[in-house]
């Protein structure tokens, strides 16, 4: 795990630019650092500068490479990066883990290949020489990288199926530049801090977090997971090239009997937790008292039994946001060394700036610092890989939201199943905080209205748009359960929060692994009968059931679900009280293009005196946070 840059630009560029770039981010990478200028052509000349910031004999890079390391794999001075093949054609500055190294290395090395380390990153290069581009398709794991083929001219990047790891980039006809984190890009004196209104209105109305390639800077994007991009070098218009090399495709269930199925699910989910304990370092894991990190732990425990392993947990004072009661339940069942963390409303204040410059854009809600104080934890115990339950809710349909969705395709197919599902579901579902705000984002679009927050603190510009046009995401049903979890998985909730995780844990230089994630693991789930997914009125029915045994009864039967929550209107209140309403409403708003300031101070006033009709906690959190963000980011 680690962090990247890189510089393409046609008239060459400052050197000094890519090791500003390459420095902003030594949270991602403590451990080392590294930059590779070139000259222009197949033959230019090659600089490698490691560990130290001098700056290269090359005046006018046309091409540079950098990269921050976060030493797991191969600790020693060999894995540093940039990596470059024995005979300098490929260069390549590489953020993630290839959990399948070693059998891919296996093979590779039966074809004829050798290696002088023992890293992931020198495995993507031969197998780049083995396969070109399609050595993608073999890749178990999460990365984003730039690999420089120096021979065919090519810059070749790629982001993993799911976008685990980001790579951000800004293109112009004559350069190009990229980054693990927006603000490696707004170095560059050409990038512009301008707020993307399409993302601004979809934050505010709806808490879209996530816009596809879009960011919520104008003119930056994103490379979406699963998929690749080219730049030739050899023409002097450096516009990239995008395209997809993996989609979750759906396909007829197959014809699995329960049993089956369930064997089925235990294998590979074992089979993708052994690949992520991978590592030269200590590995421990995050324990929310959930079904699914639970079971993470549980499964890892399985693999592991020695009493070395650590689990991390958020806990609050309040009982209702608690879940020291499950999470101890797994800590006596495993004998794993347990870490609680209190995350508190003052601290969360006196840091939120430093979050949301981490985060590089807007947050949804305080609970993002829940998971900040678990990965802060994990780096000051010496924890630097965690294993997370991220992804679970979606590939195992584990949100209420996924059995009104069953409840309802039972209905339009006139099933005898959903009179008893309906009952059982009354008794046996998983309850959450769910509000009417989130149920009514899953009607159709003719169906809602604006969020309040435009027409009470938005300016007459922004109040004039509106999503009930059809536009924008579609959140409701499709055509299966399946094809709805492909929605959250790829477009509206699996990449914020994919997002979340990165920044909290890189903020710590903290390596997250998900195991749920694992693409051979994720295809099946999507791909099983709903009704191994949603059964007897439970959500998650095939783990709960394959992992009898394994996981406690307590957590694997339990019917309540958190997560890393807190209690947001409590933490909003005291923040406002302490200060920052008054702060707000004796400054100049950053956020004029989008936020009236008299409205935003009169709202907040209502929330602060707990008036009838104020706005939700929830609401008024975006518009605070979407302030803070472009004070701290300087965005107009």
């Amino acid at each position: 795990m680690c962090g990247i840059a890189g510089i393409v630009a046609a008239d060459g560029f400052d050197s000094r630019l890519l090791i500003s770039m390459t420095k902003l981010i030594c949270h991602r990478g403590p451990d080392g650092f590294g930059c590779v200028f070139f000259e222009g052509g197949a033959h230019g000349k090659v600089e490698i500068v490691f560990q130290a910031a001098r700056l290269p004999r090359i005046e006018r890079p046309v091409v540079g490479l950098g990269h921050r390391r976060l030493a797991i794999l191969d600790l020693s001075a060999l894995g540093s990066q940039p990596m470059c093949t024995d005979d300098g054609t490929l260069h390549i500055t590489h953020n993630g883990e290839i959990y399948n190294f070693l059998e891919l290395r296996d093979e590779l090395k039966a074809r004829g290949y050798s290696f002088k380390t023992q890293t992931d990153t020198e495995v993507i290069l031969q197998a780049y020489r083995e396969w070109g581009c399609n050595c993608l398709t073999r890749f178990n794991g999460m990365w984003s990288f730039a690999l420089l083929d120096r021979q065919q001219q090519r810059l070749f990047c790629a982001r993993d199926r799911f976008g685990e790891k980001p790579f951000y980039y800004w293109a112009s006809n004559r350069c190009f530049v990229f980054g693990s984190e927006i603000k490696q890009i707004l170095e560059f004196p050409d990038v512009t801090r301008l707020a993307n209104e399409r993302a601004v209105f979809g934050y505010l109305d709806k808490s879209l977090l996530d816009q596809g390639d879009e960011t919520f800077f104008f003119g930056i994007h994103q490379l979406p997971g699963g998929h690749l991009l080219t730049i030739d070098l050899a023409h002097h218009s450096f516009v990239p090239r995008i395209c997809r090399y993996w989609e979750l495709t759906m396909r007829e269930p197959r014809p699995l009997s329960v049993g089956d199925a369930c064997e089925e699910f235990r294998a590979r989910f074992k089979k993708a937790v052994n690949l992520r304990l991978r590592s030269d370092v200590p590995v421990g894991a995050c324990l929310s008292g959930g079904l699914d990190s639970s079971s993470v732990v549980c499964q890892a425990r399985t693999i592991i039994p020695d009493n070395t392993f650590h689990t991390f947990s958020a806990c609050f004072a309040e009982d209702s946001y608690d879940e020291r009661k499950y999470s101890s339940e797994i800590v006596a069942a495993t004998g794993v060394t347990p870490h609680l963390i209190f995350p508190d409303p003052e601290r969360f204040w006196q840091r939120f700036e430093r979050v949301i410059w981490h985060q590089d854009e807007p947050v949804a809600s305080t609970n993002v610092y829940a998971q900040w104080c678990v990965m802060e934890s994990a780096r000051q115990q010496g924890i630097p890989v965690l294993l997370d339950g991220q992804g679970g809710d979606e590939t195992l349909c584990g949100y209420q939201k996924f059995y009104y969705f069953y409840l309802w395709y039972l209905f339009r197919q006139a099933s005898p199943r959903i009179i008893p599902e309906a009952m059982l579901w009354v008794k046996n579902h998983t309850r959450s905080r769910w509000t009417w705000e989130d149920a009514t984002k899953y009607l159709p679009w003719h169906l809602t209205r604006a969020s309040p927050v435009l027409d009470r603190v938005c300016c007459q510009a922004l109040q004039g748009k509106s999503s009930g046009n059809g536009g924008g995401p579609h959140l409701g049903p499709r055509a299966s359960i399946g094809e709805r979890q492909k929605v959250d998985l790829i477009s509206t909730s699996l990449p914020a929060l994919l997002h979340y995780e990165d920044r909290n844990a890189m903020a710590h230089s903290v390596e997250a692994r998900l195991p749920f994630l694992d693409h051979e693991l994720a295809e099946f789930l999507v791909n099983c009968p709903a009704s191994y997914k949603l059964r007897y009125g439970w959500s998650k029915w095939i783990l709960r059931h394959s992992l009898a045994g394994i996981v406690p009864d307590g957590v694997r039967l339990r019917k309540t679900k958190l997560g890393f929550d807190t209690p947001l209107a409590e933490w909003m209140r005291q923040g406002l009280r302490a200060g920052l309403r008054d702060f707000l409403s004796t400054h100049d708003l950053q956020m004029t293009r989008f936020l009236v300031k008299k409205n935003v101070v009169r709202e907040l006033d209502r929330f602060v005196s707990c008036t009838p009709g104020s706005l939700h906690a929830a609401l008024l959190f975006r518009v605070l946070t979407l302030e803070l963000w472009a004070r701290v980011h300087k965005v107009s």
